[in-house]
């Protein structure tokens, strides 16, 4: 009896064991069968919504999956769909199976205006196109900066055409507006550099904007563009730290001359900005700055300029304003960051 219940067990045990097994091998074919498949075929395009819309600039986004095969990605766009203008992605090549962002940034579009766009990845086994979208750029950017009305400005142009007032005080000649330029004074293009990613690994000179859209402060550049010695209008350069002590000093010392210097009522600076009179002229506005992480961060709130001097190998000396103090404050920051600059006259 005990034995024919031995055997009765044994046999159970065995019946399941075998049946776990089956069910485990299923599952592998099964899993198997979903990541593995590695057949070539032509690739998946799929148009995603722009990012950063400014007046003359945006980022195209889209989805692609490369479906095995090494795939080239361009984005076409016009003012209608016959797409008239093909840029490439940046990176413009793919492979592998994963669905993977691809992006580009475009400029020189034109203010107030509704544009047609659309992916397009090619690879040796097809053309595929993403759906139609459409973005309309922002209308064009007027400067509200409030100038003191007492004071009479002068004025200089940049490479690029634009024009800033400037001031003279005391013995030097300021801007009084922060740089926009988008071009070295030898005619070479400034990269803009939106993502975040990208902005952290740089190591050469490179522009923004605050929150990669707003063109009221001016740009924010990293200190690698300070540096090359070719930022500012042809006789004039980068604030030195050496002209900000001065700038300070004939203002009465750095614990006072914030107050002076900052534009003054609200419509830029946070509130109450107490105190700010502008009667240097210089009419400081809060354009934050960018971490060297690629983050934003302190827009309306302060104002932060390069200077050309250098700290050690990773710092250069910069100058902060906020709108709670009467004071400026000379501090150091990593040369990855994004910081707005002012020129002075040589």
């Amino acid at each position: 009896m005990m034995k024919n219940r031995f055997k009765y067990i044994l046999i159970s045990l065995l019946v399941l064991v075998s049946a776990a097994n089956l069910i485990t091998s299923c599952k592998k074919d099964d899993d198997e069968d979903t990541t593995t498949d590695t057949t070539p075929s032509a690739p998946s395009a799929y148009t995603d919504t722009v990012s950063y819309i400014s007046h003359t600039w945006t980022t195209l986004n889209s989805l692609i999956s490369a479906n095995s095969l090494a795939t080239t990605i361009t984005f076409e766009y016009d003012t209608t769909t016959a797409y008239a203008i093909s840029v490439p992605a940046d990176p413009d090549t793919l492979t592998g199976k994963t669905s993977t962002k691809r992006s580009v940034e475009i400029f020189g579009l034109i203010p107030n205006t509704t544009y047609h766009y659309r992916v397009k990845a090619v690879n040796s086994l097809g053309t595929s196109y993403g759906t139609d979208r459409t973005f309309t750029t922002m209308k064009e950017f007027k400067k509200d900066i409030v100038f003191n009305p007492d004071l009479t400005y002068d004025q200089v142009t940049d490479i690029d055409g634009n024009v800033y007032k400037t001031m003279q005080i005391g013995s030097q000649i300021w801007m009084a507006e922060n740089l926009q330029t988008r071009k070295y004074n030898d005619g070479t293009e400034i990269p803009q550099v939106s993502y975040s990613s990208r902005w952290s690994a740089l190591s050469t000179g490179a522009l923004c904007w605050y929150e990669n859209v707003a063109l009221t402060y001016g740009a924010l550049y990293n200190w690698y563009a300070v540096s090359s010695g070719k930022l500012c209008p042809s006789g004039w350069h980068v604030a030195t730290d050496e002209d900000w002590t001065v700038l300070t000093t004939y203002l009465g010392g750095a614990e006072t001359a914030g107050n002076k210097l900052r534009e003054k009522g609200t419509v830029h600076w946070t509130s109450p900005n107490s105190g700010a009179t502008n009667s240097a002229g210089f009419t400081a506005l809060p354009g934050g700055y960018r971490y060297y992480n690629g983050a934003y961060n302190a827009g309306k709130r302060y104002g932060y300029w390069w200077t050309s001097t250098e700290s050690n190998t990773v710092n250069a000396y910069a100058r902060d304003l906020y709108y709670g103090y009467a004071n400026i404050d000379r501090i150091t920051s990593d040369k990855r960051s994004g910081v707005s600059v002012r020129c002075v006259k040589d």
